[in-house]
């Protein structure tokens, strides 16, 4: 009789802990598991093609088309006063490869005629004059850097002054070709320009006459 009721008794614990298991797995109080999953992968950030060396835009140096006729025409209707430019300029083909302007009336330091240089250049010329306060080195060049651009050469050339840490210089173009007017201080400045002011500059600038052509 012991033994028929400690079986029983231990079925029913059996039975009572199988219940209790099942209740604490099913308990409506518990939340529901969360499933974790991983986060979305970043897009990828788009890539920026860069442009080859065969895309990039190449700067080319060429030629100007030089306006030779019109270069002749204001050599001709040169008036005798402006021909003190300082140097014999070679005409035809042994002149440069521009027209060569130049100023005039240029007072040179006595002791310093042998700073006055003037020198063809496969691309143009240039010419020193050396001065009191500052030297003038005139630059004429056909050489063209990318496409160009320039408008029609106008009865006065446009002047473009810009003031420089050793002095000033001032840039047009003229008969097809570029010039640069240069003022180099004798004494450092101490600040840009101060050997020379704009008016003067483009003064000695508006007098460049035409001393050689072909």
């Amino acid at each position: 009789m012991t033994a028929t009721r400690t079986i029983l008794l231990a079925s029913a614990c059996a039975v009572s802990l199988t219940a209790c298991d099942f209740l604490i797995a099913r308990s409506p109080d518990e939340p529901d598991p969360v499933e974790i999953t991983e986060p979305p992968a970043p897009e990828e950030e788009a890539q920026v093609e860069m442009p080859t060396e065969a895309e990039r835009p190449v700067m080319t140096a060429s030629t100007a088309t030089i306006d030779w006729e019109a270069a002749r025409a204001d050599m001709a209707a040169r008036s005798s006063g402006d021909s003190e430019t300082g140097f014999q300029v070679a005409s035809g083909s042994n002149a440069p490869p521009v027209p060569v302007l130049l100023p005039t009336g240029i007072v040179v330091p006595q002791g310093a005629e042998g700073g006055v240089r003037f020198q063809p250049m496969s691309d143009g010329y240039f010419a020193a004059y050396p001065g009191i306060d500052y030297d003038i080195v005139v630059n004429g060049t056909n050489e063209v850097i990318g496409a160009d651009a320039r408008p029609e050469d106008e009865a006065e050339p446009v002047l473009t002054y810009t003031s420089t840490m050793t002095g000033a210089q001032v840039s047009f173009s003229r008969y097809g070709a570029d010039y640069l007017v240069e003022f180099e201080c004798k004494a450092l400045p101490t600040s840009e320009a101060e050997c020379i002011s704009e008016q003067e500059a483009l003064e000695v600038t508006n007098k460049l006459v035409i001393a050689g052509t072909r």
